[in-house]
């Protein structure tokens, strides 16, 4: 397993680490084992919250029980709901009581995810305030935030305070963040990756490319996480992980850092290709269709569609589909959804590749929305 710095805390990470979100919920001896298999295995940065109501800090803190040591810690309050810093500061001390230690490395705001957030934290009796005295009292040694926001957000954010890390999603099948992490990397901040096999989505791919990916003797989560991992800007990669076999798995992908190899490069150029070269005329997300007068975000319906088609992966974009049509603001797709359209044609005369985008549109959000309630 290789290791990188958390950006200049001093703090070191696998660049392959756990994410807490789901193990839990699988029996608590086999929760524990999976924990005991990646400190085995050395994974050594284990980041986790209150989900399940703290089962998961609680599980964790039990299996690394007598094992802390050269473990990097990471936990998060939730910000979402415009907390104060008292609200952060209570928090932070009831996530160290359910893990059972005496300080996290690395303690993050938790959804940071819009601009009314942020500010938020700013306030002088808001969130950086009570994590800055926090740190000062040896709770903490890092602060840092997770996010869904925008790219161009995110930096603002790094901008105006400085963060010691980020934890930001990223995944093959929707890569948009890599100009984001190069500009982070570069100021010196971490670069945690959630989600990085979205959802388990990226690990669940067509027969055809699965088939194509074993006679390369590769697996399709071995090849979404070196996608990461040869990133130097990235600090780590945390998968959810809820069986020992996974990290087995997992690991793999740590064993080095080096740039990508040609056949790992050819290998998802080829996942790339199938994600956007549907048929003769498709979509290439170019953008000249947009604005759309209604706020349709084309590109982005069109995308999800693709992702569904060509990777065989109809429950990562019936999921986000769900989050653009509900207009959730960290959706990866911000903007509406088809059914917004009013068939002006405004679109049409602007594609440059002459897409039929209003019956397109039609069919993707049929596509998009078959079986869910």
């Amino acid at each position: 397993m290789q290791y990188r710095e958390i950006g200049k805390t001093g703090l070191n990470a696998s660049i392959v680490g756990f994410g807490g979100m789901r193990f839990f919920n699988k029996p608590e001896e086999q929760a524990i084992r999976t924990v005991h298999r990646c400190l085995d295995r050395g994974i050594t940065f284990f980041e986790t919250g209150a989900y399940g109501d703290g089962k998961s800090e609680v599980v964790l803190g039990q299996a690394l029980k007598g094992r802390r040591e050269g473990v990097t810690l990471a936990n998060k309050a939730p910000v979402s709901g415009l907390q104060d810093g008292k609200k952060i500061r209570e928090h932070l001390e009831g996530a160290l009581k359910r893990e059972g230690v005496h300080t996290f490395d690395l303690f993050s705001f938790w959804g940071t995810n819009t601009r009314e957030i942020f500010d938020n934290l700013k306030k002088a009796d808001g969130g950086m305030a009570a994590l800055e005295k926090a740190k000062r009292d040896g709770l903490i040694r890092a602060i840092g935030i997770t996010t869904h926001a925008q790219p161009e957000t995110i930096v603002e954010f790094v901008e105006e305070y400085p963060f010691d890390c980020v934890t930001l999603k990223e995944h093959l099948l929707y890569s948009r963040q890599q100009e984001t992490i190069a500009k982070l990397h570069e100021r010196g901040v971490g670069v945690v990756v959630m989600t990085p096999l979205a959802g388990g989505m990226a690990a669940q791919p067509s027969d055809e490319i699965r088939a194509r990916l074993a006679e390369a003797g590769f697996t399709a989560p071995f090849l979404a996480l070196r996608y990461l991992t040869s990133n130097p800007g990235v600090t780590s990669a945390i998968s959810g992980m809820t069986a020992p076999e996974e990290v087995d798995e997992n690991v793999k992908a740590g064993e080095t850092g080096a740039p990508l190899m040609d056949k790992e490069r050819e290998f998802i150029d080829y996942i790339r290709g199938k994600l956007t070269g549907l048929g003769e005329n498709f979509c290439t997300a170019c953008g000249y269709c947009m604005p759309c007068p209604q706020g349709v975000n084309i590109p982005g319906v069109f995308r999800l569609w693709n992702i569904m088609r060509g990777y065989g992966s109809a429950a990562y974009s019936k999921n986000e589909y769900g989050k653009m049509r509900g207009e959730i603001h960290w959706a990866d797709m911000p903007g509406k959804s088809a059914e917004h359209c009013v068939e002006c044609g405004e679109c049409l005369e602007k594609c440059p590749n002459d897409i039929p985008i209003i019956e397109e549109l039609k069919q993707a959000h049929a596509d998009l929305t078959e079986g869910v309630s």
